[in-house]
């Protein structure tokens, strides 16, 4: 109010005056929408303006007054490349996408929840009621996935649905940007676009509901816009390089193996700047440059803490995806674009990415420069999927992932591949029969054979992928009516001739988007018991899980009989029900999230929330919470604090010195602060990026006026 004030008092003209220039609302609709109408007509039929209107003078007596004029026909949009190229990818797209239309589940992607509030709760709270418990920090891609949902009013599964329906088109139509600054040929274009769209790393993405890499394959196209002139980072101001990094800072917080590739490229064009620096001894440039490429890299990086910090003490969350962690192929498939794993292309299906790298690094046109880059991602790739890590609460290690940087080889090959071709009929014409010729014409049909092949798999086997809409879930709906319940859970995954048998703690309920990310490590002690109900030797795993609190052994069907007649014959568990989706067990001895033993060594359960809890302990004993060991855990008796222990187990227990009513919270004051300080950052680094306002003494006083 003060500041209009202040600003009432130095204008010129009243807003009165000024009203009566601007036009009526409706009038302001109807002219934008007339604007717009206008620029879809002349995108639709372009005028040619080198053909001069003919005059009367110039008018043949001769000529025959039936001659047909000509005019703009619709069915001539048909023929464009453009929509050629859009409609048979949306129609592959639909026929690939026929399982697909629902709530989808399956592959690396988990349940998504019902709402938006769901994932918010997820990234602000402390402690995650995922297998024993967890307090990691949940990944920034959870909020921006709850920002992205309110477009469609907070329904996160109709986003997700969404997604990945429309991510073929999308990535077409954002790779078309890139090409069209590399060639004006549409024909070459969008038929690169469409290759782009159905490569190998886009279907076994797409297949096998790794969300980071899709988001990537659509991105990644805009980050090569921005960073074209890489080559002179020294040019680029501060504001520019504030803009990328809120995009890299995205990609980050989806995935971090981007981070791990600006890393690795950062690092290779120091090293080349070292050795021209060396040469010309320009230090002030060498600094500048390494200032602005540290900053390019590395203020994403803090943009997504405490995320990111925690992948310095667990570093085999740098080359892991959201979700579920899915396999990869390996080296071999790597080399030759694919990813690998579930439901990729068969390895038979080779894709020409490999030969376009290897053809264009003999070219003299830039394509060789960027079969350079491609062929640096593709060794990076090669190495990363030979590796083997184990994360996400996953006992059992899996092969990595190469699917982002995968995405920048195919990126680089279809560049190079645009680049090359963009000129090649004429230089093929002027010359003699020679092995570019014969390089161009296996290059085309490689291109061709792989577009037929991969197009027809992909609507027929491609369909029946991992991701599914509405699949049966694991946890029937009866095991979800105890809140604050542990549940071990055993079922037989993998392929009819290779059957494995998985095991895990459920809190009653499917593990649902955003939880996988957040999971604890395997507990050694619940996994020898489970072992042990599987081989017949666990004689001491009902004492073991009354321990940590598992209340129920549930079996998925189908299942082994031997394995569940060994289950009714080990001691100290009872069946409680066998139906069509399993068998459940409940451990009889008591098994409860807060335990209470008295002093005379009874033990007994107490109640207790899914984070904090409010009871009563009728005398004085030890308590002990059946989570994992964290230092945020507290009990507060008569307003004081109970002190705090790890006992045998590594469970938190806590003396309790008198009867009397107690509370046990979880202190998120931590959280809290990595969270404001996230937003401080985000803030800084936006306000950076916005254009700046000019002070009142540059503009002149005719703008003023």
């Amino acid at each position: 109010i003060a500041a209009r004030k202040m600003r009432r008092k130095q204008r010129f003209v009243s807003a009165r005056v000024i009203a009566e220039f601007i036009p009526p609302r409706w009038s302001q609709i109807r002219l934008a929408s007339e604007s717009a109408i206008e620029t879809l007509r002349s995108k639709l039929f372009p005028e040619n303006v080198q053909v001069s209107a003919p005059s009367v003078l110039d008018s043949n007596e001769d000529e025959d007054l039936l001659t047909p004029v000509n005019t703009n026909h619709w069915f001539a949009i048909f023929k464009r490349p453009e929509v050629i190229g859009f409609l048979l990818i949306a129609i592959i797209s639909l026929l690939n996408s026929r399982n697909r239309f629902g709530a989808l589940v399956g592959g690396a992607l988990p349940i998504s929840p019902s709402g938006a509030t769901d994932l918010w709760r997820t990234y602000f709270e402390s402690w995650h009621q995922v297998g024993m418990g967890s307090s990691v920090a949940t990944p920034t891609w959870v909020a921006i996935t709850a920002t992205a949902s309110l477009v469609f009013l907070g329904k996160v599964q109709f986003l997700i649905t969404t997604f990945f329906l429309l991510a073929p088109v999308v990535m077409m139509f954002t790779v078309s940007k890139l090409l069209k600054r590399l060639t004006n040929n549409p024909w070459i274009s969008v038929p690169a676009a469409f290759l782009y769209a159905i490569s190998p790393v886009a279907i076994a993405a797409i297949s096998t509901g790794h969300i980071a890499t899709v988001l990537f394959l659509i991105l990644a196209p805009y980050v090569a816009l921005l960073l074209r002139d890489i080559e002179k980072i020294e040019e680029f101001t501060w504001r520019r390089i504030a803009g990328i990094s809120l995009l890299l800072a995205v990609l980050y917080g989806f995935s971090l193996m981007i981070f791990v590739i600006g890393f690795v490229a950062g690092l290779v064009s120091t090293l080349s700047d070292y050795e021209k620096h060396a040469q010309e001894a320009n230090a002030p440039l060498y600094s500048l440059r390494m200032q602005k490429r540290a900053a390019l890299i590395f203020v994403p990086f803090i943009m997504n803490v405490p995320f990111s910090l925690e992948a310095i003490t667990n570093p085999s969350r740098l080359l892991v995806e959201p979700g579920l962690l899915i396999s990869g192929g390996g080296p071999l498939n790597a080399l030759i674009g694919n990813p690998g794993g579930a439901n990729a292309l068969p390895i038979w299906l080779i894709s020409p990415i490999l030969l376009v790298l290897v053809v264009s690094l003999f070219s003299s046109t830039h394509a060789r420069r960027i079969a350079e880059y491609g062929i640096g991602a593709l060794v990076l790739g090669v190495v990363l999927s030979s590796l083997s890590i184990s994360t996400h609460g996953n006992e059992a290690s899996s092969k990595v992932w190469p699917g982002p940087v995968l995405v920048l080889v195919t990126l680089a090959a279809i560049s190079a591949g645009t680049v090359l071709l963009d000129r090649l009929r004429e230089t093929l014409v002027l010359s003699h029969i020679h092995y570019r010729h014969f390089l161009s014409a296996l290059l085309l049909f490689t291109t061709f054979a792989y577009s037929v092949l991969t197009i027809g798999w992909s609507v027929t086997k491609g369909a029946d992928s991992l991701v599914q809409a509405n699949r049966e879930t694991v946890m029937p709906a009866f095991l979800s009516v105890e809140k604050d319940t542990k549940i071990l859970v055993l079922r037989e995954v993998g392929s009819e001739n290779e059957k494995k048998i998985q095991y895990y703690v459920s809190r009653g309920k499917d593990i649902s988007l955003g939880e996988p990310d957040v999971a604890p490590a395997q507990t050694p002690a619940i996994a020898d018991a489970a072992r042990g109900l599987i081989d017949g030797s666990g004689v001491t795993s009902a004492a073991t899980l009354s321990d940590f609190g598992v209340k129920y052994v549930f079996v998925k069907a189908p299942f082994k009989r031997e394995v569940i007649r060994s289950i009714d014959g080990i001691g100290g568990f009872a069946r409680t029900s066998a139906t069509s989706l399993g068998v459940v067990w409940k451990v009889t001895a008591p098994a409860s999230r807060l335990m209470f033993i008295g002093t005379d060594g009874v033990r007994k359960e107490l109640e207790a929330g899914e984070v904090g809890a409010r009871t009563y302990v009728p005398s004085a004993g030890t308590l002990i919470l059946t989570e994992t060991y964290n230092r945020s855990w507290q009990i507060l008796e008569n307003g004081y604090r109970l002190d705090r222990i790890k006992n045998e187990q590594g469970l938190p227990t806590f003396t309790v010195t008198e009867p009397g009513e107690i509370s046990l919270i979880h202190d998120g004051t931590v959280r809290r602060g990595w969270l404001s300080l996230q937003l401080i950052i985000f803030v800084i680094v936006l306000v950076m990026a916005l254009p700046a306002g000019r002070r009142k003494s540059e503009i002149s006083d005719k703008e003023l006026a």
